[in-house]
């Protein structure tokens, strides 16, 4: 069938080079009917000559389909073969082995537990003295009431509520009321004749007599 309509569309093509060489020449209401009769006519061989490849190469995709199927299952038969055999492989000798394993762990762990107490008994003397610098910042910042906090850092450091906070942690973990006085001077003017000041230093001498 293909052999013949390839000849039929040769035959065409000759045709219609034929035709439109005529027309060329000599254009006529005639030769432009019979063109596009010809064209017409190749057009539908030409189709039908495409449905017939396309049938082809369904056939051949199906065929390659089930083939590649064919091999799948086969392939997953024999995976499936092989994991019976690897699955059938004695059990008893693997839990016996695993046991005595598991027995020889057990005896090697158990002097290892003696060694707890000690590591707690070195972490004592860091949390003893982390807990007295706590208690001793917590103790100036709880001196100091919500009135008089509100006063000191409107007339002592100028409204800035965050770095009358810094200034008290600091002061608070600080030796001696000397150290405590020279720090406060660097960050904010002392002036005695404020009321303010004179109240946060007083504040101060009793904290670090407390601690002292």
């Amino acid at each position: 069938m293909k052999q013949k309509l390839l000849a039929d569309i040769e035959l065409d093509v000759h045709e219609l080079k034929y035709l439109m060489d005529s027309f060329t020449k000599e254009p006529t209401q005639t030769l432009s009917e019979l063109l596009k009769r010809s064209v017409a006519r190749m057009q539908g061989r030409l189709d039908e000559l495409s449905q017939e490849i396309d049938s082809v190469e369904l056939v051949s995709l199906s065929s390659f389909v089930v083939e590649e199927t064919v091999v799948k299952e086969n392939e997953i038969t024999a995976q499936e073969k092989d994991a019976s055999v690897i699955i059938q492989s004695p059990k008893p000798v693997i839990e016996a082995e695993e046991a005595a394993a598991a027995e020889e762990e057990e005896e090697e762990e158990e002097p290892v537990i003696e060694e707890d107490p000690v590591i707690i008994k070195k972490e004592e003397p860091k949390n003893a003295v982390l807990g007295e610098s706590i208690k001793l910042a917590a103790g100036l910042r709880h001196s100091i009431s919500l009135n008089d906090s509100f006063r000191f850092s409107r007339e002592l450091f100028k409204g800035d509520t965050d770095l009358m906070n810094r200034v008290i942690e600091q002061i608070s973990v600080m030796g001696s009321y000397k150290t405590a006085v020279a720090f406060l001077s660097s960050k904010v003017e002392i002036d005695e004749e404020k009321d303010a000041v004179v109240d946060f230093l007083e504040l101060l001498k009793k904290y670090f007599n407390q601690s002292a």
